[in-house]
């Protein structure tokens, strides 16, 4: 990889990117609150989760770089997000990553209304950056959201959370190469569903 591109993706798959990434548990505050999810609980959960919702959003991304019709890809993976809060905070998320990406190269070069995985798929094939890479990245930089959501929400330290992050590589690594939409993930996203009900809330969704 070239490095002014390893550069870039590096910059995109931060999981400090200031595009609220920050604001969404997708569900997780739920669990939290409910006590479903406990700090032991944490790394084989996150680990079913990239086995459901990572191997989906991989297959999605790998569509969009290689230049599918990318509109009707977020189309039909919103059709696959049961859950309304987590559907929005994914169009969201996409939404602000595209204004980001168009606004720091000053031209149109990502289209709006795209779901988040797809627009990071799409920007990934736009700066030459290889589709391995660019899934690799994307999975890493999810994970490690949820992980920081799981730090806030629970009594998980930095050595734990840190601990988690390394453990799940090799599951990162083998969810990047799914190849074919599997999805059903009922509970995490009934989770969303049920997150407006919490009398007190740190998240979005």
């Amino acid at each position: 990889m070239r490095e002014t591109a390893l550069l870039r993706l590096l910059q995109l798959a931060d999981s400090a990117l200031p595009i609220g990434g920050t604001a969404h548990s997708f569900g997780i505050e739920t669990l939290a609150d409910e006590g479903s999810l406990t700090p032991s609980d944490v790394e084989s959960f996150l680990s079913v989760h990239l086995e459901e919702s990572g191997a989906l959003e991989a297959v999605f991304l790998r569509r969009a770089y290689r230049g599918s019709d990318r509109r009707a890809l977020s189309e039909e993976l919103g059709a696959r997000k049961l859950a309304r809060e987590s559907r929005e905070a994914s169009l969201k998320l996409g939404r602000r990553f595209a204004e980001l990406v168009n606004g720091m190269v000053d031209r149109p070069l990502l289209q709006p209304g795209l779901h988040y995985c797809i627009a990071f798929g799409a920007s990934g094939s736009v700066f030459g950056v290889p589709v391995d890479a660019v899934v690799l990245a994307y999975l890493n930089q999810s994970i490690t959201g949820l992980v920081s959501a799981c730090q806030r929400l629970l009594p998980l330290g930095q050595t734990a959370a840190s601990k988690i992050l390394w453990n799940l590589k090799p599951a990162i690594a083998r969810v990047a190469r799914s190849e074919e939409a599997l999805c059903f993930n009922p509970y995490l996203e009934l989770a969303s569903m049920r997150h407006g009900s919490l009398e007190t809330r740190l998240f979005i969704c």
